[in-house]
């Protein structure tokens, strides 16, 4: 790599951190060491060459502090704690030199860019042109061309197999008419409450919610259909206890699954995709209370028990339908 100013200069700072913080470290321990000698009294080490040149260094500053604080150096039998102090003090200034230096770099890294290679001004003005329009046949080519990476670049988006729950309150607006604000309210949060801790222990990766209804995204076709199957039995005793509306809540429910680009961080509410519409479809076209699926779906359960043919197609797909008060076959 060719060196520039721009290198020398950010390379130069932190050579220059490294000495601080090697000197500032070495310091602070020998100013503790020289006290430590100096408390416990032990003569052989203290009369180390290695030990007398460092003591020899640094008893001008260990002197000055003393005599501002009337202290001996040596200490003799009297406790001295100037250098404990002047080690305190190492240790403060180096952090502050360091900090200082640490603002100095991250400015000059964002005030002093590297220098565009050549051709670079060139390429980025003719992307923004060709970004805008295409005004030639040569524009026309390279657009395609991008066209053609950006394509071949989607298609290779990993996908996710994912099961999509749709839960949708029925007749909702008839049934808050004429009832009491607070009563709403309260019996809506309680509805989604019940309906989110179901989700959560069954284990749901994504969820999206209206004032009256929920998408939500399972990575387990069967714990999709048991959060499914259990919101339905729950509504009983929600409607008996928790319920302060005049009229029960009924739900529809519909589920599908398939194929899906989605990440970990996609919001669910952002994805498009077709096998999220089916789901909702499936939903809207359930009978009250009751879960329905697709013959695909329905083909893979691990547990098929109480669902029944509905002899209706969605989407192209015939349907099946399970509902608490069907019994098991």
């Amino acid at each position: 790599m060719p060196l520039t100013a721009r290198s020398i200069v950010l390379g130069l700072l932190a050579f220059v951190r490294t000495i601080v913080s090697v000197v500032g470290v070495l310091a602070a321990l020998a100013y503790v060491g020289l006290f430590v000698l100096e408390l416990v009294h032990l003569h052989n080490l203290a009369l180390n060459p290695f030990v007398v040149r460092v003591a020899h260094l640094l008893a001008p500053s260990i002197l000055a502090v003393s005599h501002w604080f009337g202290w001996r150096w040596p200490s003799g039998q009297t406790a001295n704690w100037a250098p404990l102090l002047l080690a305190v003090g190492v240790a403060i200034a180096r952090s502050l030199i360091d900090g200082a230096l640490d603002r100095l770099d991250t400015a000059l890294q964002r005030s002093w860019k590297p220098a565009a290679p050549r051709g670079a001004d060139t390429a980025q003005a003719n992307a923004s042109r060709y970004a805008l329009s295409a005004q030639s046949e040569s524009d026309r080519t390279l657009l395609l061309k991008r066209y053609r990476e950006i394509e071949d670049a989607l298609k290779s988006t990993a996908r996710k197999s994912c099961t999509f729950l749709s839960i949708d309150v029925v007749g909702s607006t008839e049934m808050k008419r004429g009832e009491r604000e607070t009563a709403i309210a309260a019996t809506f949060q309680a509805y989604e409450e019940m309906v989110r801790r179901i989700f959560a222990q069954y284990r749901v990766w994504k969820d999206t919610w209206t004032p009256d209804g929920v998408m939500a995204c399972f990575l387990d076709r069967d714990l999709a259909v048991a959060a499914a199957q259990q919101v339905l039995v729950a509504l009983a005793a929600f409607n008996a206890s928790e319920n302060q509306l005049r009229t029960p809540i009924a739900v529809r429910c519909g589920l599908n699954e398939g194929e899906v680009v989605i990440f970990e961080d996609s919001a669910l509410e952002k994805v498009a995709d077709h096998v999220i519409d089916v789901a909702g479809h499936m939903q809207k076209h359930a009978g009250a209370d009751a879960l329905q699926i697709s013959d695909a779906v329905y083909a893979r359960l691990a547990k098929p028990e109480g669902f029944a043919a509905t002899g209706r197609d969605v989407d192209g797909f015939a349907t099946y339908e399970w509902a608490p008060t069907r019994p098991t076959e």
